[in-house]
Formats: C-alpha cells, sequence, structure tokens
C-alpha cells in the first residue's frame, strides 16, 4: 500500500514538474524573442545562433531552438541552435496567432512513441510589428517513468519509514498494550496463587485502563467474599468445638447413665436370682415337706405299733428310709443346680455329643425324630467339665423334643471358628430342629427363671436357665434364632485350648475366673 502511494505520489510530482518545465520553456521563449527584439543583433546570424545555443543549453530537455523569419503570410527558418531536431513547418493554428500578435506565446504538443514533444513559440517584434518567431522545442518523458525514477529514489526512504514505523508501533504497544497487559497477567497468577491484595496500577483511561479498574474492583470484590468465608468457617469451627464438647459432655453422662444401667442390671439378676432362688427353696419346701410328714406319720404310728406289731414296723422303718433317701436326692438336685463353681479339664465336644446323643436315640426313635450329625474332624479341645455340658446339652435336646411333638429332624453341628488373629481358637457347636419355633417376644424370655411355654406340669422354666448359666461357667456365649412355625436354631460358641496339657494350676484360675464372673 505505502509503495502504490508512492507511486501515485511520483506520478503527480512528475506531472507537476513538467507542468514547471512548460511553464520555464515558454519563459524562456519569450525572453529570448525579448532579447533579439531589444539588440542590435537582429539581423546578425552569429550572434542569433549564439543566442540559440545558450538557450538550448541551459536545460537538457530542450531538443530544439530555431529562430524563424516573417516572410509574408509564413515563416521561415533562419537560425537553428546546434544539434536541434530537423525543423517541422508552423502549423496554421500557431501561425495565425503568431501573425495577429494576439498573444506573446504560442504552444503545439507533438507526441512521438512514448515521448512528448513541447513546441512553443513566441513573437518577435520590431516596432510593434510581428517580423518573425523564436521557436523551443522540450521533449518530456512519459509520467509513468518519470515516477519510476522518483520511486526508485523514495524505496530506501519507504525501508526506513516502515522499519520506523513498525519500531514506534512496537514501542507504543509495548508502553500502551503489552506493559499493562503485564500487569494484569501478573496480577491474576498472584491472586491465583493466594495473594488476594494483589492490586494493578491503572495508567490510562482507555479500554485497557477501565479492564484494569473492573479487575481491582472484581479482586476486592473477592477479597472480602474471602474474607467474609473466613469469618463464617472460624463462626463454624467454634461451633464444632462447642458441639463437639457437648457431645462428649453428653458422652460422659451416657456412660455414666450406662454404668448406672448395668449396675441396675446386675443388680436386678441378684433379685432375679434371689426370686429364682426363692422359688426353688418354696419348691424345695414343698417336695421336702410332702416325704417329711410322712416320715413324721410313720413315726408315730411306729411308736404304738412297736410293741404290738413288729413285722408292721419294720414296713414302716423302710417305708421312713425310702422317704429319707428321697430327701437326699432332692437336696443333692437342688445342690447342683445351685453350684457355681466348676472343674475344668481339656474336652472333646464330639465324643460327649456322640455318647449322650447314642444315650437318647431310644427316646428320639419312639417320638419320631431323626437326628443328623455334622461332626467337624479335629477340632481342638476345650476347657469344660463334662457332667454339666452334658446337662446343658441334655436340656436342649429336650427342648427339641418338646418343640417337635409330631416327629421332625435336629441337626448337631460342630466347627472351628477364627479369632481377629486368624487362629482357629473357637468352637461352634449348633442345635437345629425344625420344631414349632418362637415369637421375638418369647425369645425376649426364654432365659428368665421359672418362665416357660409349656403345659402346667410340664416345664419348671429352668432348663435354659441351666444352658445359660452353664455357658457362662465355660466362659462361652450362647445365640438363639427362632421362626414360628420354622424351627429354632442354638448355637454355642467356646473358646478353645491352645495345647492338650491342662494343669491343675489352670483348673483352678479357670474355677477361679468363673467364681469372679458370677
Amino acid at each position: 500500500m505505502l509503495i502504490t502511494a508512492l507511486i501515485v505520489t511520483s506520478a503527480g510530482i512528475a506531472n507537476l514538474e513538467r507542468d514547471d518545465d512548460k511553464a520555464l520553456a515558454e519563459i524562456q521563449a519569450i525572453d529570448l524573442a525579448r532579447h533579439i527584439s531589444d539588440v542590435s543583433s537582429l539581423h546578425d546570424p552569429g550572434a542569433l545562433e549564439t543566442a540559440a545555443n545558450l538557450t538550448k543549453g541551459s536545460r537538457p530537455n530542450i531538443v530544439s531552438v530555431r529562430i524563424w523569419d516573417r516572410i509574408g503570410d509564413g515563416f521561415a527558418e533562419r537560425v537553428a541552435a546546434t544539434g536541434s531536431l530537423p525543423a517541422e513547418p508552423v502549423g496554421a493554428d500557431v501561425r495565425d496567432t503568431l501573425l495577429r500578435g494576439l498573444a506573446s506565446k504560442a504552444v503545439d504538443v507533438n507526441t512521438t512513441g512514448s515521448d512528448q514533444l513541447y513546441r512553443v513559440f513566441a513573437t518577435i517584434f520590431e516596432g510593434g510589428r510581428p517580423i518573425g518567431a523564436v521557436e523551443i522545442v522540450e521533449r518530456f518523458d512519459s509520467i509513468w517513468s518519470i515516477a519510476f525514477r522518483y520511486v526508485k529514489s523514495v524505496v530506501w526512504m519507504s525501508l526506513v519509514t516502515v522499519v520506523l514505523i513498525m519500531l514506534g508501533t512496537y514501542l507504543l504497544f509495548r508502553h500502551l498494550v503489552y506493559q499493562p497487559i503485564d500487569q494484569l497477567l501478573g496480577a491474576m497468577s498472584r491472586a491465583k496463587a493466594g495473594d488476594l491484595e494483589a492490586r494493578v496500577p491503572v495508567h490510562s483511561n482507555d479500554e485497557l485502563g477501565l479492564l484494569t479498574q473492573e479487575f481491582n474492583s472484581m479482586l476486592g470484590q473477592v477479597r472480602e467474599m474471602t474474607k467474609e468465608r473466613e469469618a463464617q468457617r472460624d463462626l463454624l469451627r467454634q461451633r464444632v468445638q462447642e458441639a463437639t464438647c457437648e457431645l462428649e459432655f453428653r458422652n460422659q453422662q451416657l456412660q455414666e447413665t450406662n454404668l448406672e444401667l448395668w449396675r441396675t442390671t446386675r443388680r436386678m439378676n441378684e433379685l432375679g436370682r434371689l426370686a429364682a432362688a426363692g422359688q426353688t427353696a418354696a419348691h424345695f419346701a414343698h417336695e421336702v415337706g410332702t416325704p417329711l410328714n410322712l416320715i413324721s406319720g410313720h413315726v408315730q404310728l411306729l411308736k404304738s405299733d412297736l410293741d404290738r406289731d413288729p413285722h408292721d414296723a419294720e414296713a414302716r422303718i423302710r417305708t421312713i428310709s425310702a422317704q429319707i433317701e428321697r430327701i437326699e436326692r432332692i437336696v443333692r438336685r437342688m445342690l447342683d443346680k445351685t453350684r457355681f463353681e466348676t472343674e475344668l479339664s481339656p474336652l472333646d465336644l464330639n465324643g460327649l455329643l456322640r455318647r449322650l446323643c447314642d444315650a437318647m436315640s431310644p427316646a428320639l426313635d419312639k417320638r419320631g425324630i431323626k437326628i443328623e450329625f455334622d461332626l467337624e474332624e479335629k477340632i481342638p479341645l476345650i476347657a469344660g467339665s463334662a457332667d454339666r455340658l452334658q446337662q446343658l446339652f441334655l436340656n436342649l435336646i429336650n427342648n427339641s423334643l418338646d418343640a417337635m411333638p409330631e416327629g421332625g429332624e435336629l441337626m448337631v453341628r460342630t466347627a472351628t471358628a477364627d479369632s481377629k488373629n486368624g487362629k482357629s481358637n473357637q468352637v461352634v457347636i449348633d442345635f437345629a430342629d425344625t420344631g414349632l419355633g418362637m415369637t421375638p417376644e418369647i425369645m425376649s424370655r426364654i432365659f428368665d427363671p421359672l418362665y416357660t411355654t409349656k403345659a402346667r406340669g410340664h416345664g419348671t422354666g429352668l432348663g435354659l436357665v441351666i444352658v445359660n448359666q452353664v455357658v457362662l461357667e465355660h466362659g462361652g456365649t450362647v445365640e438363639v434364632e427362632s421362626e414360628p412355625g420354622r424351627g429354632t436354631r442354638f448355637r454355642l460358641v467356646f473358646s478353645a485350648i491352645q495345647s492338650d496339657r491342662f494343669s491343675k494350676m489352670d483348673q483352678q484360675m479357670v474355677t477361679a475366673q468363673v467364681s469372679d464372673m458370677l
């Protein structure tokens, strides 16, 4: 674009230069005509030729200088400057103008090829009458060739101008655009890194200055919002701390309440045991009262029969002895129910279960109950009492018999379970029947003393109490699962011993632990 503008400008300058050359040629022609008219050498050919040569040599574009004499109504060449182009006839229009003396000059333009010949004429006067004319012919190059010469001259100037413009533009942009943008980007980076106090100075009121002001305003709003968020976070932290303290206080109260509940439960258990003991004592008194009454009656009758009928007295003595043995059995049974300390020794539960079930097989067959075994081989030994565990298992089997009046199936299963450390140190025993099952309300009370769902005279409510007591004596746990019409499963879990040796000292320690627990 710049080069095109320079070409067009050069063409305009060339056109102006041509106009100046035309005006100068006209002035030279008029001056030469006046000079010839004023000097006395008008009729001296040598002087005229000298004047013509001087005029032709004044400028390089002048190609011809010629002096014409008037002959009648025409003009004839008189003198021509050295090296002038061949003479051409004076045109009719120019001739008429010169003869009438209406103007001091006349112009004729002749185009030859790419060059233009500019002919200018000036009238020579003598005594106010035109007697001749001066002709100056000037050659003009085409405007575009003149413009091309100018373009070659200004190309370097144009390149320097472009470089200067680019440098000035770069410096201007660097000062007005790049530096504000760099400052803005730097402030953005600091704000992104967490420095919300970053601020960009405003150097101008243009678009970048407006953008900087808006960024500073936005960053100020973010800073205020951040402060508000920090305040809310501090408030939330304070409230969480207060809630934590309150929760700790509530937890402490809950622990105290749980401790009091445990103590109350323990007292209730003690009261329950006392109540059970009272019920047992009443039952014991009732059981013992009958044989004692019999003994008392037979003793009174014995006093009166000793003298009258010795044979009858001997029979009465046998009756008294039988009742005394009955009382002994009742007392022994009661002592068995209330005995808390148990001597423990290594015990194989699989063998104990097989022997017990073999002994119970006639009763099971009579009731139409099929017993199935799923006993894991080589289960670990446990520390237990064969008599107490036999009593436990017998109570569970009797409960299953009562729960399956129309017959059914009893599954006895043993297995080992892993503890948290990955060792197999627990023995699990399952008694699962296909009996009537229990409701959740009944399950919640099956371990209560003297509670029974059996018909009156068929249950004492102490069987499962004894089961729970024996399990606790052996440091185990008991779980019950039951659904009405789908049977019941009792799961017993005992800790296994890690060695086949079980010393007396170990027995005493286990006995002491059981006594403390109970």
